[in-house]
């Protein structure tokens, strides 16, 4: 019981800051707090404020993913998207096969397959999973 009464006594300083932001202006508020407790956990080792930071970050995750859902990208998107990261042309990717063939895979007229997927999984350090 004594716990409950500990927490409740407290909560007063904490709700404003334990829950999924409802709107833009909780959500800067949120993100303001996170910079603030960072740069005091930096100087002060203390599980209390990292899981505190930890809870805090979650619930500004959750606002993220429901206010602005990942975009599904197709396979050759991906692979457009880290081939320009690392600065390659189609002629950089002679593992999977010719330029031809990378040419066509770009363009749509073919698919990637499982051996390509591996090989370029490894190749860009990357899960296989990124291309599905």
């Amino acid at each position: 019981m004594r716990a409950v009464q500990q927490t409740i006594k407290h909560w007063g300083h904490v709700a404003s800051y334990a829950h999924i932001p409802h709107n833009e202006k909780e959500y800067e508020t949120l993100l303001a707090f996170v910079d603030e407790l960072m740069d005091w956990s930096c100087h002060h080792k203390d599980e209390h404020a990292t899981s505190l930071l930890n809870l805090i970050a979650s619930n500004i995750e959750a606002y993220e993913n429901q206010r602005y859902p990942a975009k599904k990208i197709s396979s050759v998107e991906m692979l457009k998207f880290l081939m320009d990261e690392h600065g390659l042309g189609q002629g950089d990717l002679s593992e999977i096969g010719s330029q031809s063939l990378v040419s066509k895979i770009l363009s749509g007229e073919r698919q990637l397959i499982l051996e390509h997927i591996r090989i370029l999984s490894k190749r860009f350090g990357v899960s296989p999973a990124v291309f599905f």
